[in-house]
């Protein structure tokens, strides 16, 4: 990563793309989940730019960056706003943006593997689906996406930011701050109540304290990450508020792609695109591992891929819609999940 500043307080970091040129795009690495529409993460439709808070070495400071692809360059331009300094230790934790953009060679593998399967997504670009710079914001936002309205989860993203914020501001009084996404740590400052009633989470605070509890003490999502997908499912399934859909979401984030996350919307887009109606006698996953079986070990990219692509079809680019209208694409990104098995 190449460094450049100016007499402004920011800084430009250069991350290089050039091995992954091939495959990469930075607009269809980031608008193919809805991921990318939660707080914090702030797509600008105009400058086909990514803005968020990132964390710095000692993960008690964040500082907001803006993620560009210039045509033509090799490298992707992180501008860092509001810094004079920034430390190499620093610079490098800022490499957590390579994680959101699966920027790696392990993934340029698996979107080559996976293209190979399916060209019509390689046609489209399509095989990097986005993702946090933590496991741990992940795995949250996947509970967030369970039992509720699109709308509601926005909303719940949105409050654990400024929940944030609010407990930085306690802490450190003088400093500048940036509103950013909980770490597990700063949630156990609060009371589980306090959680649900400040960020309107209902049973979801629970969990969420839980999962903080466990990978405060020790990691266990970032070890999880290294393991292989049979031994992470049985474990993640295990976790209070962790049901089928949480858990397939939770893999997808771990680069493990077995497992199609299917809910309502899934059912839709069965009837939709293939025809099919799921019902009791024919259950859900048996009909989705039926029809999503050929893209071993990327089934759950294969079925974004047509869920995006449909969504497309009808309503314009992901990459197009405005912040204001994110609500609106319930009936794309699933207007109930399904309630986690252990709720």
């Amino acid at each position: 990563m190449k460094t450049r500043s100016s007499s402004r307080p920011k800084h430009l970091l250069c991350l290089s793309v050039e091995k992954y040129k091939s495959t990469f795009n930075l607009e269809k690495a980031v608008c193919n989940h809805g991921f990318f529409m939660m707080a914090p993460n702030k797509w600008n439709p105009s400058t086909k730019s990514l803005q968020r808070p990132l964390r710095l070495m000692d993960q008690r400071c964040s500082v907001m960056v803006t993620i560009s692809h210039p045509p033509g360059e090799n490298n992707l331009h992180v501008h860092v706003h509001d810094v004079e300094v920034l430390s190499l230790e620093d610079q490098q934790a800022i490499l957590a943006l390579s994680r959101m953009l699966r920027i790696s060679d392990e993934d340029e593998n698996a979107v080559i593997e996976f293209q190979k399967l399916y060209p019509e997504a390689k046609e489209e670009g399509f095989g990097r689906i986005f993702r946090s710079p933590s496991i741990f914001e992940d795995a949250v936002k996947s509970l967030l996406l369970c039992y509720c309205s699109w709308q509601r989860t926005l909303k719940m993203a949105k409050s654990l930011c400024e929940l944030q914020l609010q407990l930085s501001r306690s802490n450190r009084k003088k400093q500048q701050l940036v509103e950013n996404f909980p770490i597990p740590k700063e949630l156990l400052e609060i009371s589980e109540s306090n959680l649900q009633k400040q960020c309107g989470l209902g049973m979801r605070a629970g969990y969420i304290m839980k999962l903080a509890k466990k990978v405060e003490k020790n990691s266990i999502m970032e070890k999880l990450e290294k393991e292989r997908s049979r031994f992470v499912h049985t474990r993640l399934i295990e976790f209070n508020g962790f049901g089928p859909f949480s858990v397939a979401t939770t893999l997808m984030c771990m680069g493990k792609y077995e497992k199609v996350p299917a809910d309502s919307e899934t059912k839709r887009h069965l009837k939709e695109v293939y025809g099919i109606d799921s019902s009791e006698n024919q259950p859900l996953h048996k009909i989705v591992e039926e029809i999503y079986g050929k893209y071993t070990p990327f089934q759950c990219i294969a079925y974004w891929f047509e869920v995006v692509q449909n969504y497309e079809k009808s309503h314009g680019r992901l990459s197009e819609l405005e912040e204001s209208k994110y609500h609106t694409i319930t009936g794309d990104y699933s207007n109930k999940r399904k309630r986690p098995s252990k709720w």
